[in-house]
């Protein structure tokens, strides 16, 4: 891998320098910022120029040449920041910090000594530059990236939520192979059964496991399932704890010892037929670690092993080799991921490329996935087509060029998912902000568009690469996590630490004294690494998190080591979401560049007044923390873009300034006082970036939101109306020239029957909560033609019969009706329903039928919470014909909600 994510990212620094007011006003630094560029473009043309010679690159890519490179641009991109930050802490001296923020360079002394830097770089890349006259001085154009529209977010994407099909195109006869094992192993007797399937890299085992681990057929013979991945450098105790987390939170929260993490386990385990998935073991030893927990019993059980080793196949157990496709089912996958068909292909002539595909491909689904990928983002040309399959002829061929196809402005994205554990689902909310706050992403800033609107647009772009991975969805078609593929993962964490991009710290690669320096530090273990130089660190996130209430120690070391590290001001990234009550430094003055500050799950319950001085600072994630108070100099902040809080009351909005918020994109888990009610329209209604906002508003009659309809921009709306004594009135007149609100959550009273013309009119999801409605809300409700999601929850409805006609809801996925005390009678017509895929029914005492869920065809799981035996006996005698529908019958404890 080059060199030229490194280029193009300081290339956008400087871009973005030459916007600056106060450089184009000074015409000498102007010029040698416009010099810096054209060297640097003239090295983007080199690159690309030599990826067509593979003997100059070779030369190109040697270590020294690549090396040379990196110290260049990477001691560079040091002084920019450097020095832009030194004149931030000046300004702060002199006091006149945001006027020295924006002019950094009206001091002679500092032009010289940037004039001189800007110099020495190009002098130093000069000698790397071999034959430069014949390269072109122009930018190095990319290909454009298709936009999404404003009024359907994740529009490009979202119809591949309920693409299940598209997984086990190819792999049908294996799924089914492995679906008898599973099904003969849950028979088996008194001992668990274990299966090993086994296949190299790429080759599906994953794929065809997931596809039966998630089918209701299969879960239907199970009581608890459970999937765990396995990293090179596995604790035992971790793996247990990721186990029993997924079939008890309650034990999977408490601060176990690793003896009784297994005897919890074991006993879980015994009381029912269990089915447990283990991903990617490398070695028998772990076998030999774990197998003790699982339990010999009446009720048996299911341990599926997938690896790619021959030799870690358990002797006792079966194994299920998985093969590579055939031409049929290579082809037929492909052509899946292409979304075309055979007779388009061969109208457009490119059937002819058809055998050399299959070739290059060798059978393995990874491989035809990404040249799916790849060919889908050409045209169907003869010419387009043939100068990527010419020149592939192997899995590591095809990845390779996925990844020099990518548009520059996507390889830094990409690559940094690298920077995450294999496996790890990564929230898109976190994976955003954080592509944000590292600079990957600029706006011109004349445009509607914002920064993450643009971050979107690369994930979707990625996606439809086939390149990363959607792991879960929401059901109204938004992603909700997603991850490299395992082997995308092997090779391009790999790469990107080779080029300095980025370290990671574990057993397997401990992080050490580099020829290069670190930039951005990710931390999975307790290692120590006392002897590293963090002194340019840019990034620092640990995924060395909370196991079963067990504290991490490196997080702890690393902000002790920050505390007396001045030049640590070029840090943008603190993430330390679920690890366990970090320590903050005292001040955090010498964070001043930080832009992210994660402390998501961390249990902590304050950190420094000193927070207020992070100018820069633009996310905020505090949320299920035990903070309950900011200092009021946070509010002053200028480049807030997203806070995540935790029920943190404002007694007034006085605090609050309009002029420093108006960046402000997502506010949540704000508590205003009952003294605030008059000054919420005021303050909160010129927030017109807000695009995510929810509230909890304590009020003394009523809370009036007529406000939000100013908040054109909106796309999540969550209102809850309270006082001590309970819950208020939420009145609002309507919602209808709302175009981008599509998540309305509201809690409260409703003073009036619902009216659909007052509704949003593209709303996908709708919870109502404590609304307290007399008249069924189903015949208004059901006339929303893009709602996917419905949740009528705790006393929301007081009526007796709830009845859905013939075609309401025709694309609602959702239902979900939680303590409906009066509900006796819900009636689902013909025609009605049409694409449901999940109904929960919690404590709804009075009803005493469900009927329903017998005429919905898409209908893979019903849940039933606390509702009367006899309901669930009646359902579970209805379903034994119904093979597709999952019965999951649960027991909840009301707990306070959550804000």
């Amino acid at each position: 891998m080059d060199a030229e994510v490194v280029v193009y990212l300081l290339l956008q620094k400087l871009q973005n320098l030459l916007h600056d007011e106060a450089i184009a006003m000074i015409p000498k630094v102007k010029d040698q910022v416009q010099r810096t560029t054209h060297q640097l473009n003239l090295f983007r043309q080199l690159m690309k120029e030599r990826e067509r010679n593979q003997a100059s690159a070779a030369e190109m890519n040697s270590s020294q040449w690549t090396t040379s490179l990196l110290r260049a641009l990477y001691s560079m991109d040091d002084f920019i920041d450097t020095f832009l930050i030194k004149k931030v802490v000046q300004g702060q001296r002199q006091n006149g910090l945001i006027m020295m923020c924006q002019k950094p360079f009206t001091s002679l002394c500092n032009q010289v000594v940037f004039n001189k830097q800007m110099k020495e770089f190009i002098s130093k890349t000069n000698g790397l530059l071999k034959d430069k006259q014949h390269l072109d001085s122009q930018d190095v154009a990319d290909s454009n990236i298709p936009g999404s529209s404003q009024q359907q977010r994740w529009g490009r994407i979202s119809g591949f939520c309920f693409d299940d099909e598209s997984h086990v195109v190819g792999l049908e006869e294996q799924v089914q192979n492995l679906v008898a094992l599973v099904l003969q192993g849950a028979e088996q007797g008194n001992q668990p059964a274990v299966i090993s399937v086994v296949g190299e890299g790429g080759s599906g085992k994953t794929a065809i496991t997931r596809t039966v681990y998630n089918r209701v057929d299969i879960k239907r013979h199970f009581s608890s399932c459970a999937w765990v991945h396995v990293t090179k450098d596995f604790k035992v105790r971790d793996v247990l704890v990721d186990m029993i987390s997924q079939l008890d939170e309650k034990i999977a929260s408490e601060p176990l010892l690793e003896d009784e993490v297994r005897w919890r386990l074991h006993k879980l385990l015994g009381q029912g037929r269990y089915l447990i998935v283990v991903d990617d073991v490398t070695t028998l030893e772990f076998w030999e670690a774990i197998k003790e927990v699982f339990p010999s019993s009446s009720h048996s059980g299911v341990i599926v092993i997938t690896t790619q080793k021959v030799d870690v196949v358990v002797p006792a157990g079966s194994t299920l080799p998985v093969r590579p496709l055939n031409d049929e089912e290579s082809w037929a996958l492909l052509l899946k991921k292409l979304e075309l068909t055979e007779d388009m292909l061969h109208n457009s002539q490119l059937i002819k490329f058809k055998e050399q595909v299959l070739k290059s491909c060798c059978g393995l689904p990874l491989a035809l996935v990404l040249m799916g990928g790849l060919l889908s983002a050409k045209d169907l040309t003869h010419s387009e087509w043939s100068r990527v399959i010419e020149n592939v002829n192997s899995i590591e061929d095809i990845l390779a060029l996925s990844y020099h196809e990518l548009p520059s402005c996507l390889k830094p994205c990409f690559l940094y998912m690298g920077f995450f554990p294999k496996a790890v689902e990564i929230p898109i909310r976190r994976l955003i902000h954080l592509w944000v706050a590292e600079g990957f992403v600029t706006c011109s800033s004349d445009g509607d568009m914002v920064e993450e609107d643009l971050a979107e647009m690369y994930f979707e772009e990625l996606v439809c690469r086939k390149i990363i991975e959607v792991v879960r969805w929401r059901f109204d078609g938004s992603p909700k996590t997603c991850r490299l593929p395992s082997f995308v993962h092997d090779v391009f964490s790999s790469k990107a630490r080779d080029i300095g991009f980025f370290q990671i710290h574990n057993n397997s690669f401990p992080a050490k004294k580099s020829h290069l320096p670190v930039r951005r530090l990710a931390i999975y273990s307790n290692i120590p690494f006392s002897k590293l130089d963090i002194s340019r660190l840019r990034s620092y996130v640990s995924f060395n998190t909370l196991k079963g209430g067990i504290p991490a120690g490196n997080s702890s070391m690393f902000l002790d080591k920050i505390k007396n590290k001045r030049n640590l001001g070029v840090l943008r990234v603190l993430d330390l979401e679920s690890v366990y009550k970090p320590q903050l430094s005292t001040p955090m003055t010498a964070q001043l560049n930080l832009r992210y500050l994660g402390l998501r799950s961390t249990a902590i319950s304050s950190f420094p007044v000193s927070i207020g001085d992070l100018q820069f600072l633009e996310t905020l994630d505090v949320k299920h923390t035990n903070i309950t108070s900011l200092p009021d100099s946070f509010w002053k902040l200028r480049n807030l873009r997203h806070l995540y809080l935790n029920g943190i009351h404002l007694h007034s909005l006085e605090e609050l300034s309009v002029e420093s918020l108006n960046k402000l994109q997502s506010l949540c888990g704000l508590s205003i006082g009952i003294d605030a009610e008059s000054s919420v329209a005021e303050t909160l209604g010129k927030l017109t970036c807000l695009r995510k906002l929810q509230l909890t508003l304590f009020t003394r009659t009523s809370a009036k939101i007529d406000w939000t309809s100013q908040l054109n921009k909106l796309h999540t709306l969550r209102i809850r109306s309270t006082r001590k004594s309970g819950d208020t009135c939420i009145k609002f007149r309507s919602f209808k020239e709302q175009q981008n609100l599509v998540n309305l959550y509201l809690i409260g009273r409703l003073p009036r029957e619902l009216d659909s013309r007052t509704l949003p009119p593209n709303l996908k999801s709708l919870t109502l909560s404590k609304t307290a409605m007399e008249k069924d809300p189903m015949p208004v409700l059901g006339n929303l033609p893009k709602l996917n999601i419905l949740g009528l929850l705790s006393f929301s409805y007081r009526g007796k019969e709830m009845n859905c006609a013939s075609g309401a809801f025709p694309q609602l996925h959702v239902l979900k009706l939680w303590q409906l005390d009066y509900l006796s009678k819900l009636v689902v017509n013909e025609g009605a329903l049409t694409n449901l895929r999940e109904l929960e029914i919690r404590d709804c005492r009075s009803l005493k039928r469900v009927d329903a869920f017998d005429q919905q065809t898409n209908l893979r799981e019903l849940i039933l919470t606390n509702m009367p035996s006899d309901v669930t006996d009646y359902v579970k005698s209805i379903n034994a014909t119904c093979r597709d529908v999952l019965i999951k019958e649960c027991h909840w404890e009301p707990s306070p909600p959550m804000w």
